[in-house]
């Protein structure tokens, strides 16, 4: 009834600012497909997209994209899992955009027509994205299959700038709390039909637990030539970052210190680059030609301290054994083969887990736009192909090892055999695609679109072990959908998608419940899964009106939509074995993730010096909920019968939040000072491992941040943000562990908690030439 009566309200406000054609309405184009050369006014579209400038994820003041869609997009929550500023865990819709490897990947991102989503696990590194040389966000929303694989919930799509649209030159500086320091800059200039853009920045701070010290630099250079008919632009993407995230600690222990690390290293290196070539050409006055061609050369390094997950031998309890694939237990040698004995003075009370994961990507896409009038009446028709292929590399290693006074772990010469990992996987992805806004009648535009997916995936176990294995899915997914805009104050919409994801190589190579995996470096030969399909609804209203009260003048945007997305043989990772992160991926059935958000602005000029006030709200409900009945594997919950839970349809997933708020008020005085509040707001959510919802949820939150801007001249200006400025005390995330294997008998609360950080604040100088 809550989600029906705001639908209701949504409507009845639409109909209300619908009562003149604002003279100042702006038309908000928006990506229809991958390759921006197919934007579309937004009110042709049959879906809720929201839009953000580059101004706008720059005055956020954050170290990442992502922490700009956590703090301003509607229906954006985040689980900070590994508490680290730039490896937040984003989750659009229910579906996560995460690049934590094992966590199953519901949304696509693009750069510049790229997928940026990393081949062997689909996940996305934002702290690899250059956040400066953003110019365009678009978040797409729904199963759209012009997006390709993994868009299950919805699509980023993200443009950069060129030296054309950003001319000067510009140096941003930050320092402030956990040591943190940043600086950034951006060069743009243009002669004649050539430009040069280059941006980057260095990110650097010691963190706010211990050893959680991080580092990135990010490169981003464009080349631009523009003629009279043809475009070409030649980018590269360049970086590289040490992460340290230090995730969930028992809640008896952050009871005591919420800064406490349960057990470490947690360490995580990546590097990239990715150069391509954008193309664009005009035909005719109705016909655009687009392509993209990219290469992709990226390293993943891990080294992550744990729990042991070895013990003595069933039938030699004087040496120690660790699992096998199938279960069974294998004793343990030395790098000279001699056995490994249990030794209680000083045991091995901790496993250091590494890895290394080599991509080597390339593909491209070519797209024809034909926009003629078809009986005079506008349409838009897109006729693309895409082709995607990577070779990847990955290997892996367990050593026994020993935690030190502060939990560290102090790794030995063994290693675990049963761990080694060496796989290669070859991937190849085909996609054909049409679309085709067609209107109707001048203010109704029907689209119908759909792609074609055909996706080859080649294991081969580099040990000689049963890891390989060729899989084949293939898939043709359509949409269709209607919007009616009769006026700019008045919108309705709505429509129906769907879209695929195919396993990736790790879920296909840790899917068993009988030899659980410990993510991200344990895989075994495993069953099949099958594809996932998500199927969307969507409806909705939005509009814009710009009114004049008295001398003011107001601008109020609106949008709301009730959306259902239900996937058929959903993948999720299943808690299962000992430790926190050991568990396996299984297809669990049908899940669906259904809810109604709804958003709005209001903008007013105050007189005409460049004074205003925005005040925006944003708002959430989801219901996201197993489809059917099962058994989950979860031995660390204190109502296991036989290690498993009974999970019921209808149970909630575990991570996801029931309600999710916004809001921001910003005032700014002739454009020398801007002063900001923002706040944001999640409910309560069940630990991963506790699928049945037994136990009590990680409690919600509700935060406030502060920014401030001064423009001390025309070419300087101060600005200070304060994140958590009431200093609240929150988690974003939980799972289930063993806290007394490493702290002792006295910890015997399973629940552990990602704990989010104190109050914080940084100042920086923003100089531009």
């Amino acid at each position: 009834m809550a989600a029906r009566s705001l639908y209701v309200v949504a409507l009845t406000l639409a109909a209300t600012v619908a009562r003149a054609d604002p003279p100042e309405y702006q038309t908000v184009v928006t990506a229809a497909t991958p390759l921006h050369g197919s934007g579309l006014p937004r009110d042709r579209l049959p879906s809720n997209v929201q839009t953000a400038t580059g101004e706008e994820v720059a005055a956020n003041r954050g170290p990442d994209v992502a922490d700009y869609l956590a703090t301003s997009m509607g229906s954006v929550s985040v689980n900070q899992v590994q508490n680290n500023p730039l490896q937040s865990d984003t989750s659009y819709r229910g579906f996560v955009a995460s690049p934590i490897l094992g966590t199953p990947q519901g949304v696509s991102v693009y750069l510049d027509g790229v997928r940026f989503n990393e081949p062997f696990g689909d996940t996305v590194n934002w702290d690899l994205l250059p956040s400066q040389a953003i110019a365009s966000v678009n978040l797409i929303p729904g199963s759209n299959p012009l997006f390709g694989l993994n868009t299950l919930g919805g699509a980023l799509s993200l443009e950069t700038k060129n030296g054309f649209a950003a001319p000067g030159a510009s140096v941003e500086l930050l320092a402030g709390s956990f040591a943190r320091r940043q600086v950034g800059f951006q060069v743009g200039s243009s002669h004649g039909p050539f430009a040069g853009y280059v941006a980057g920045d260095i990110f650097a701070e010691d963190g706010w637990r211990p050893d959680s010290a991080s580092d990135a630099r990010r490169l981003f250079a464009d080349a631009t030539y523009d003629g009279e008919r043809t475009r070409v632009d030649l980018g590269l993407v360049a970086a590289e970052s040490t992460l340290r995230g230090n995730g969930p600690a028992p809640i008896e222990l952050l009871a005591a210190d919420r800064a406490a690390v349960f057990t470490h290293p947690d360490i995580t290196s990546n590097r990239l680059l990715m150069p391509t070539l954008r193309v664009e050409s005009r035909l005719s006055a109705d016909a655009r030609l687009s392509a993209v061609a990219y290469g992709r050369d990226s390293r993943i390094d891990t080294t992550n301290g744990d729990q042991a997950g070895w013990a003595p031998c069933p039938d030699q309890p004087t040496r120690l054994c660790a699992t096998d694939d199938q279960g069974g237990q294998v004793p343990l040698a030395d790098s000279r083969g001699r056995p490994v004995a249990v030794d209680p003075d000083r045991p091995y009370d901790a496993a250091d887990n590494r890895t290394h994961t080599d991509q080597r990507g390339y593909g491209g896409a070519v797209q024809l736009a034909l926009e003629p009038l078809v009986a005079g009446r506008e349409n838009h028709l897109f006729l693309g192909a895409s082709l995607d292929g990577s070779r990847d590399r990955f290997s892996a290693e367990s050593r026994l090892a020993r935690l030190d006074a502060t939990r560290g772990t102090v790794p030995s010469d063994v290693v675990s055999l049963p761990s080694r990992v060496a796989v290669d996987a070859t991937r190849v992805d085909l996609g054909l695609f049409a679309s085709d806004t067609f209107a109707l009648r001048r203010d109704v535009f029907l689209t119908a679109s759909g792609r074609y997916n055909h996706s080859s995936l080649s294991l081969e176990d580099q040990l000689g072990g049963d890891l390989g294995g060729d899989h084949r899915f293939a898939r043709l997914n359509g949409a269709a959908g209607v919007s009616w805009q009769p006026r700019p104050a008045l919108g309705l919409f709505a429509g129906y998608s769907e879209s695929a994801r195919t396993p990736t190589a790790l879920e296909l190579t840790c899917a068993s419940p009988d030899a659980p995996c410990r993510l991200p470096n344990a895989f075994v030969a495993d069953p099949a899964l099958a594809m996932v399909v998500a199927r969307t609804i969507e409806a909705g209203a939005r509009g814009s009106s710009v009114r004049p009260i008295l001398r003011p003048i107001l601008r109020l945007d609106y949008d709301a939509a009730f959306f259902d997305t239900a996937n058929r043989d959903d993948i999720l990772f299943v808690s299962a074995g000992q430790l926190t992160n050991e568990g396996y991926f299984t297809n669990v059935g049908d899940t669906r993730r259904r809810g109604v958000e709804a958003g709005l602005r209001a903008r007013v000029a105050l007189g005409q010096r460049g004074s205003s006030l925005v005040v925006s709200a944003r708002y959430t409900y989801l219901a996201a909920t197993f489809g059917e009945d099962f058994l989950a594997p979860s031995p660390n919950h204190p109502q296991a019968q036989g290690g498993q839970i009974a999970v019921h349809a209808g149970a909630r997933l575990p991570g996801i939040p029931r309600h999710i708020v916004k809001g921001t008020v910003a005032f700014g005085w002739r454009q020398r000072l801007s002063l900001a509040a923002d706040l944001t707001g999640a409910s309560g959510v069940h630990a991963r491992g506790d699928e049945a919802n037994l136990l009590p949820q990680v409690p919600g939150y509700l935060v406030v941040n502060l920014r401030a801007t001064l423009q001390l001249g025309p070419s300087l200006a101060l600005f200070a943000k304060v994140a958590n400025a009431l200093d609240r005390t929150y988690s974003t995330f939980g799972v289930l562990g063993r806290p007394a294997d490493v702290l002792g008998p006295s910890y015997q609360d399973p629940r552990f908690e990602a704990p989010a950080p104190p109050r914080a604040g940084w100042v920086g100088l923003d100089v531009r030439y």
